[in-house]
């Protein structure tokens, strides 16, 4: 479950002090924040060490929803962002009718206070914040491996433990194969992505890879916590789900790469 562009503009307009973003730039960042809440949206992220870069955002023009602006600043010419009428209604009806699905009512209170807040910084201040976040530790090669390596061992583990899951409804099955995924994902994260890290290792075209080692850690506790539930929680588990497995079509390690099977060994 993808936002369309239009959705994830509206919504970003919406929560915005005076419905408005001042740059291109930060409306990147504010777009790239739709991912670490796991929230999937239909805008391809080519992101670096600094924050987040989308040529998407190039190309968005004026419509039903939004408009672009011109004004000056310290005598700059500069591009803004400012919300027409029909987006408090789009933005609405996305709320109810897809974030609803994948957040709980405290956790899209929490991604509206961050939208207002980051609103408020510069770029630069976000993207500070985001690369504490990732651990994006290009001087500390040592750290990242670690990262790395414990990340493959903790879903080792659980992998060995698929068979305590049963296979008797649409909540386990998607379980396992969030588990099974994950499994694999991390041992390409390890034996491909970071393998020659020693090598010289492009962080600025990699970004992708540390927002999965982000999200697969923070995956890690609610797999254990629902393994050891009778009711699970079909909304966080399909969540996680559909964000590391089906969200980055672009991805190498993404069930949209007709030559998957060749990443994933035998």
């Amino acid at each position: 479950m993808r936002l369309t562009k239009d959705e994830a503009m509206s919504l970003i307009l919406r929560f915005a002090p005076n419905h408005r973003i001042s740059s291109k730039t930060l409306l990147n960042k504010l777009l790239a924040s739709f991912n670490l809440h796991l929230i999937p949206i239909d805008i391809e992220f080519k992101l670096n060490k600094f924050g987040s870069f989308s040529p998407d955002v190039d190309k968005l023009s004026s419509n039903d929803y939004f408009e672009k602006y011109a004004y000056e600043y310290n005598g700059t010419p500069c591009i803004g962002y400012r919300m027409k009428p029909p987006a408090t209604e789009l933005a609405e009806k996305t709320i109810r009718t897809k974030l609803e699905k994948i957040l709980s009512v405290g956790e899209l209170l929490a991604f509206k206070k961050e939208i207002q807040h980051l609103s408020t910084l510069s770029a630069s201040d976000i993207s500070d914040t985001e690369h504490r976040k990732l651990l994006v530790e290009v001087e500390d090669r040592d750290t990242l491996l670690q990262k790395v390596n414990t990340l493959h061992v903790d879903f080792y583990d659980l992998y060995q433990e698929l068979d305590k899951i049963p296979e008797d409804s649409i909540v386990n099955i998607t379980l396992r194969a969030l588990i099974e995924y994950c499994y694999y994902l991390t041992k390409y994260l390890r034996d491909k992505r970071f393998k020659r890290l020693e090598e010289a290792y492009d962080h600025d075209a990699y970004m992708l890879d540390y927002y999965f080692l982000h999200i697969l850690s923070r995956a890690i506790p609610m797999i254990k916590e629902e393994m050891g539930k009778k009711d699970k929680d079909s909304r966080v588990i399909n969540k996680y789900y559909q964000f590391i497995v089906n969200s980055v079509k672009e991805y190498p390690f993404s069930l949209e790469n007709p030559d998957l099977k060749k990443l994933v060994p035998a």
